[in-house]
């Protein structure tokens, strides 16, 4: 958190002092966002999985664009260990609205004790942002989940269980939208479902940290390195950035599950949980992705 200081001025303690007015003619900024704190106290405490758009602009942009080396100040705020503050940055939170894509992750069960649907299930948060939308429209740290729905998938029903309950414990990811849906029983309410496009299992169940990314093979051959074989987009931003490698053996998989991994990434694309490094040579510098965790799209 910054602190702002004020000029000094001289006061005369003769005089009595008066609050300042604010001109009655003053626009009023409008705000997007669910909730204004002060100004003295961070407004979300950060874990690996929700990280603030300005970080994450640092981390893919600023490595990313630099042809010259990016230098080790510049790794050392590398997204890595998770206790960041976001200020009360309005333009910083209405730029978390504007996502390309919506994807989840559960960050516990709802222990509460009240009639469902309105308690039970889970709750969510997108990844990388501070911020979610929930099914009631609302933007909040994290949202209730009554129930994930893969109807939309065409899994098989073996299939389905596993992913729900891969996800329920954390260990997936689900590209959707929250939504509230009448379940079509005796219930009063609708339900707060999260409706899936797509959901990626984690590879070795670890707790991800860093940030998370898609990342694409570019079809890029070179001479010399580093080289931009692969290309990286920040999930639920608008931030890419060109990659020189990946090596997911820093998840600790296994061989086969690193061999697979690298299948998919080099065919369908492949969602990594990690941290940079960088790779310097000839053609200059260039990120390279550890990943703590890789995620598969279950089809």
């Amino acid at each position: 958190m910054r602190t702002v200081l004020a000029a000094a001025r001289c006061i005369d303690p003769r005089k009595p002092m008066k609050a300042p007015r604010e001109p009655a003619d003053r626009p009023r900024r409008p705000l997007h966002v669910a909730c204004v704190r002060s100004w003295r106290t961070p407004m979300f405490k950060l874990t690996h999985h929700r990280l603030s758009q300005l970080a994450l602009l640092g981390v893919l942009a600023v490595p990313a664009l630099a042809c010259d080396a990016p230098g080790e100040d510049g790794l050392a705020r590398d997204l890595a260990p998770a206790e960041l503050t976001v200020e009360d940055d309005v333009g910083a939170l209405t730029e978390a609205e504007i996502a390309v894509a919506d994807y989840f992750i559960v960050t516990h069960p709802d222990y509460r004790r009240c009639i469902a649907p309105i308690c039970g299930g889970h709750f969510v948060a997108r990844v990388n942002t501070s911020v979610t939308r929930c099914a009631d429209g609302t933007w909040q740290e994290e949202c209730h989940m009554f129930e994930l729905d893969l109807s939309g998938l065409g899994l098989d029903p073996s299939t389905e269980a596993k992913a729900k309950a891969a996800f329920g414990a954390g260990m997936a990811l689900v590209r959707g939208e929250l939504k509230q849906v009448e379940l079509g029983d005796l219930r009063s309410r609708p339900a707060d479902v999260l409706v899936a496009s797509e959901i990626w299992l984690g590879a070795t169940g670890n707790t991800p940290k860093g940030h998370f990314s898609r990342v694409d093979d570019t079809g890029v051959a070179c001479v010399t390195y580093p080289c931009p074989v692969f290309s990286e987009h920040g999930l639920n931003t608008n931030l890419s950035g060109p990659l020189d490698s990946v090596d997911l053996s820093t998840s600790g998989a296994a061989p086969a599950q690193v061999t697979s991994g690298m299948s998919e990434l080099y065919t369908t694309g492949l969602l990594v949980a990690g941290q940079h490094a960088v790779v310097t040579g000839p053609a200059g510098s260039m990120n390279r992705l550890d990943a703590a965790e890789f995620y598969l799209r279950v089809k």
